[in-house]
């Protein structure tokens, strides 16, 4: 006798575990996330893009300024990336800042390498590169 209660209660415990409480398909659920998730990076494009870079001066005083933005977005693709290149003197103060707009499309989970060539402003001793802004590829 005392087993059977022993196994009625093992197969009432076993029934009540076996109804899911989640009336949503594990598909429907996992879509909704997916969706908030492609939202949220398409909302946020600087968060998800870094550039890294260096330039130098060409033989007709240029500053050709090579970098790569990377973008570690799982979903979402931008473009018309903007790189706020910020031309400093010695001391570190900056001289001068100049926007360009790379038309590139950057993947998600890739990078995308760019050249750009701009006026360099005199006392030029370093240059950096910040990204301002990108547009959330649809």
């Amino acid at each position: 006798m005392r087993h059977f209660f022993s196994f009625l209660l093992l197969m009432m415990v076993i029934a009540s575990s076996c109804n899911s409480s989640n009336s949503e398909r594990p598909s429907a659920q996992y879509e909704s996330k997916k969706e908030s998730l492609a939202d949220m990076e398409r909302g946020n494009p600087l968060k998800f893009l870094k550039v890294n870079g260096d330039s130098h001066t060409n033989l007709i005083n240029k500053e050709v300024v090579q970098g790569t933005i990377s973008n570690s977005a799982t979903m979402a693709a931008y473009k018309d990336v903007e790189v706020r290149i910020t031309f400093k003197d010695k001391s570190g103060s900056v001289i001068e800042k100049n926007t360009k707009i790379i038309n590139e499309v950057v993947q998600p989970n890739s990078s995308s390498d760019f050249k750009v060539k701009v006026k360099k402003p005199k006392g030029t001793m370093s240059v950096t590169l910040d990204i301002t802004g990108a547009v959330a590829e649809k």
